[in-house]
């Protein structure tokens, strides 16, 4: 799922605010830094996992033909795929 820059951005405010809310973090510099880091992160999260899409997609490609005779589910592979590659690089989908 792509998410636009606004939604990345109410996803960071709503995550700051539920931590300041509970308590759980202490701001040691202004929340815009706080706020920017935070959508930093999701958005280096989101490449990562798009990085990850596209080379499923292409192991997936080159056995386009096994896939097709031997009537495999194409988007159960994928995630099959692509959830052993996450585990073996530690990201986290």
């Amino acid at each position: 799922m792509r998410l636009t820059k606004e939604q990345v951005e109410k996803l960071s405010k709503t995550v700051l605010d539920r931590l300041k809310a509970k308590d759980l973090v202490t701001l040691k510099t202004n929340e815009a830094k706080v706020l920017e880091k935070i959508n930093e992160i999701i958005l280096a999260d989101l490449r990562a996992e798009e990085s990850l899409d596209r080379e499923v997609e292409q192991i997936l490609k080159s056995h386009t033909g096994s896939i097709d005779t031997q009537k495999i589910d194409y988007r159960k592979m994928f995630n099959m795929i692509k959830g052993k590659l996450a585990r073996e690089r530690g990201i986290v989908i």
